[in-house]
């Protein structure tokens, strides 16, 4: 009966959390009447539906080649239409209910686990799956906090098999997942537990035997060299684009770092700043990519509930409400979009009727 209850209630703060989250930060309702070319909002998501149409097709953009597996689930369960959208959303409602419950295994206390959850709510690991279509991030970021606080035997094995073919970005949070976990369970950084990486083989495996060579495939090359030119003129504009990722989820990531140990802090530093710069790299979508510091986000929550469990839930409650209350956008590229409260969005899709 208690474990019923305790579920029920983990269950009404992730509904709870979500629907603040999209009262606060509503997608644009207005764009979801059809599709409409040339809006990050929306390319991927005509992309994603025509892999679910046909998961192994090739005349698509290069980014989108290898993630066939929501495709390959949608086609499975013969999704059609816009139906395959739906895949998106169920990724979100268990990533906030898997930090719901990393958060309640630390302190039973509400305001703390409620806290942490609204705080991931409103970072762009939740803000990108609600407000864009077909993107699949939640499943990804899902995958990256099981290595990092996972407790089944299964679940940094079935992260490393699954969450490649979601989304690349799951190789690049993965070095840092990994530091997370170490720091949380005070643990080396390189042992034998390293060996779960080899549950990677796999898909680097495939990649390899038919992927081809990046240095002579044409579409590749030109991915490349487009993301260098990006790259280039974003520089200037990349801390206020991660900053719209997170807002006050970094102070969980300073606490993280404050809290390391001295002779551990140069290696996660290290690690950190690498994960920032190869996202930086392969992906013009800077408040996007930033959610793959998820992990040290939560970290440092835990951290807190470690060193001062008492003011813990006061504290974390606050950073919730906090980053409800910041002003967000998405920032893709030099555009800055603004995300507006669910009134402003329901005015101009009634307006447009």
């Amino acid at each position: 009966m208690f474990e019923t209850s305790r579920m029920r209630n983990l269950a009404l703060i992730t509904a709870g959390c979500l629907l603040l989250s999209i009262l606060f930060f509503a997608p644009r309702l207005w764009l979801m009447k059809t599709y409409l070319p040339g809006t990050f909002q929306w390319d991927r998501g005509h992309t994603y539906l025509l892999q679910c149409e046909q998961p192994f097709r090739r005349d698509i953009e290069t980014a989108m080649q290898w993630r066939i597996l929501p495709p390959l689930v949608a086609h499975g369960l013969g999704l059609s239409g816009n139906i395959p959208f739906l895949l998106p959303w169920v990724g979100v409602l268990a990533l906030l209910g898997y930090v719901a419950v990393l958060h309640a295994r630390r302190l039973s206390d509400w305001r703390f686990v409620f806290g942490g959850t609204l705080l991931a709510a409103t970072t762009s690991a939740v803000l990108v799956p609600v407000g864009w279509f077909g993107i699949n991030d939640a499943w990804v970021w899902l995958g990256l906090l099981a290595v990092a606080f996972g407790r089944a035997r299964w679940a940094l094995p079935a992260a490393c098999l699954l969450c490649p073919w979601i989304d690349e970005r799951f190789l690049i949070g993965l070095p840092l997942a990994w530091i997370v976990r170490c720091l949380d369970e005070d643990m080396p950084p390189f042992s034998r537990r390293l060996l779960f990486a080899t549950w990677l083989l796999p898909y680097v495996a495939v990649r390899l035997s038919l992927g081809g060579n990046p240095a002579t495939d044409s579409a590749a090359s030109h991915f490349l060299a487009h993301q260098w030119r990006s790259v280039l003129v974003l520089v200037p504009i990349a801390p206020f684009g991660w900053w719209m990722g997170l807002r006050a989820g970094w102070l969980g990531v300073a606490y993280a770092a404050a809290s390391a140990p001295v002779g551990r802090l140069w290696l996660a530093g290290s690690v950190l700043g690498a994960t920032l710069a190869l996202a930086f790299f392969v992906a013009s979508d800077l408040s996007r990519s930033v959610a793959i510091v998820l992990p040290a986000v939560l970290l440092g929550g835990f951290a807190l509930a470690r060193r001062s469990p008492a003011h813990a839930p006061r504290i974390l409650l606050a950073a919730g409400i906090a980053n409800l209350l910041i002003p967000a956008a998405h920032v893709v590229l030099n555009h800055i979009d603004p995300i507006n409260p669910l009134p402003v969005e329901l005015f101009r899709l009634l307006r447009d009727l």
